[in-house]
């Protein structure tokens, strides 16, 4: 049975909002790892900061970063990221029976470690893993949705609650 199961969707389709739901409809004790949200202002996103399954926020993407690197508009913080992302899903990947990974998209591409421990977590075969991906493609992305042991859900406003409630069967069944 494939043992990492990610989310796949259009941005904005709720993805993020959906692991919430799994992680408590499941309970939050099995869970570590972290989870994504976005920034905004009034009226506008304006950056995303990663929040980790241990406690604690950091913010990894900005409109008014100067960081040279950059995901459309957004200067993207690698340091940041990985700071949080890596030790919340190292300590996860340890500890818990589900190590959510929310996101896998162009921003944490960036990181070399981070698209390493992915890689190696989900070839391993011996971690669960509940994530988020992007749709669009890119060579590091596309590598990891062919990985032997993905289930890939495609996420979209008509079949958003059966998928999650689809995606949550899954999860139970691997505990």
């Amino acid at each position: 049975m494939d043992k990492c199961l990610l989310l796949t969707g259009k941005p904005r389709v709720g993805k993020s909002t959906a692991i919430k739901h799994m992680i408590q409809k499941i309970g939050p004790e099995h869970f570590g790892g972290f989870y994504t949200e976005e920034i905004r202002n009034s009226t506008d996103r304006i950056g995303f900061q990663c929040v980790s399954l241990l406690g604690g926020a950091a913010r990894i993407a900005s409109v008014d970063s100067e960081s040279s690197l950059r995901v459309g508009r957004y200067g993207v913080d690698i340091d940041a990221f990985e700071n949080i992302a890596l030790t919340a899903a190292r300590h996860s990947l340890e500890t818990k029976k589900i190590t959510v990974i929310d996101e896998i998209g162009f921003m944490q591409m960036l990181s070399a470690s981070f698209e390493n421990m992915i890689q190696e977590a989900i070839s391993s075969g011996q971690y669960v893993i509940l994530g988020t991906i992007c749709v669009d493609s890119h060579p590091g992305i596309d590598k990891i949705k062919n990985l032997p042991g993905i289930k890939l859900y495609h996420l979209n406003e008509e079949n958003r609650e059966l998928t999650i409630e689809t995606a949550a069967n899954d999860l139970l069944k691997l505990l």
